[in-house]
């Protein structure tokens, strides 16, 4: 168990989402101001909603760090591994982010970003794993673009906006949950040449 986790940087993957909560609980009301094309004007997402895209890219490439060959004719369950080391971090991270919620400002949103950004890498994943981490990113930044924005988002932009309502917590929660059912069945592999 030890080498799995070696080669799949669990060490990594932890100090990343450490670093990650450091600086969520540092940025506090920091903007960056990003154009929003639906409004046409000039907006600002907290730093803090935009961190977690960091450590689910770390977290995404360790958990699929292993050769995919040898694992898919392992005895032991990689793919159980893999759904059971995705939903610790994310488990940790809603948890601080719930016992945090008065003195960290987007606690519990950044949390919620990193259970959506991680599931919608692992679904990516599914197709193209040296590019997963992308897919989040490019919902970041649409969403980003096009979103609500200032809490009255719709349902698709829940990325930028901090709203403790259940509508922003069905995509991410969705995401994961296809995530962590595409991590334990990965489907075919294609057999070496």
């Amino acid at each position: 168990m030890r080498t799995w986790f070696h080669v799949h940087h669990v060490a990594w993957s932890a100090l990343s989402l450490a670093m990650t909560a450091g600086v969520v609980a540092m940025a506090g009301d920091v903007l960056v101001p990003v154009p929003n094309l639906s409004r046409g004007d000039l907006d600002g997402v907290p730093l803090a909603l935009i961190a977690p895209l960091a450590a689910s890219a770390v977290l995404v490439r360790g958990v699929y760090a292993g050769p995919a060959d040898l694992e898919a004719v392992a005895v032991r369950p990689t793919g159980a591994y893999r759904a059971g080391l995705v939903a610790a971090a994310c488990a940790a991270s809603l948890l601080a982010g719930l016992l945090l919620t008065g003195a960290v400002p987007y606690g519990t949103a950044a949390a919620r970003n990193l259970v959506g950004f991680t599931g919608l890498a692992l679904v990516a994943s599914r197709w193209r794993r040296d590019a997963a981490t992308g897919v989040p990113v490019a919902y970041m930044i649409a969403a980003m673009l096009l979103g609500g924005g200032s809490g009255t988002g719709s349902p698709w932009d829940w990325a930028i906006i901090d709203s403790p309502g259940p509508s922003s917590w069905a995509v991410p929660v969705t995401a994961l949950a296809l995530g962590l059912t595409c991590s334990v069945f990965p489907g075919r592999e294609r057999a070496p040449s």
